[in-house]
């Protein structure tokens, strides 16, 4: 298999009377074919940000990963990115949770429910197949301000199986299988 990012990838997605109002996706990338670093995507009904220290990285990330997930997006449109070149505060503890900040959005997923280590070697991102090994981590709470403003909504958690919305992805590593 080909490595193609190695990292972390921390995201809540906010429900309001059952539909989905928001989303965010935290990037901590150790090293990937496209170079290191950290960016923060979100997206809500009128628009998707991407804030971090290198543009390229940032546009890369949400375009070809987070684009392509349903449990990130969970039904809201995709639009062209605003790219928008800002450093990023990020505090990750795996026992409580996470803290990011950036370009005015702040993002905490906290209070973890379970650990498990998942893989998935069929996972489809736009027609190319990747194989995806994680450390999962679905947690309680999450939130997302703008500008100071919380955005109103909850995480969605079940039980059988235990999902949430909110949810930290560590040791993520992403693969194109082997080729014929």
């Amino acid at each position: 298999m080909q490595v193609r990012l190695i990292g972390a990838n921390p995201f809540l997605t906010l429900y309001r009377e059952g539909q989905p109002v928001a989303y965010a996706s935290v990037w901590r990338v150790d090293w990937s074919e496209r170079g290191s670093g950290r960016a923060l995507v979100y997206g809500d009904a009128e628009r998707v940000q991407v804030i971090g220290p290198d543009p390229d990285l940032g546009r890369w990330l949400a375009t070809s990963f987070n684009r392509h997930f349903a449990d990130v997006t969970a039904g809201l449109p995709w639009r062209e990115p605003q790219v928008t070149s800002a450093s990023l505060d990020w505090s990750l503890d795996l026992r409580t949770g996470l803290r990011a900040a950036a370009g005015g959005i702040e993002v905490v997923v906290a209070d973890p429910l379970d650990r498990q280590l998942t893989r998935n070697d069929t996972y489809d991102l736009g027609g190319e197949p990747n194989v995806l090994s994680t450390v999962w981590i679905p947690c309680r709470t999450g939130s997302i301000s703008v500008d100071g403003r919380r955005v109103e909504g909850l995480p969605r958690i079940t039980q059988d199986p235990l999902y949430s919305s909110a949810a930290i992805a560590e040791a993520e590593v992403w693969c194109r299988p082997d080729g014929p």
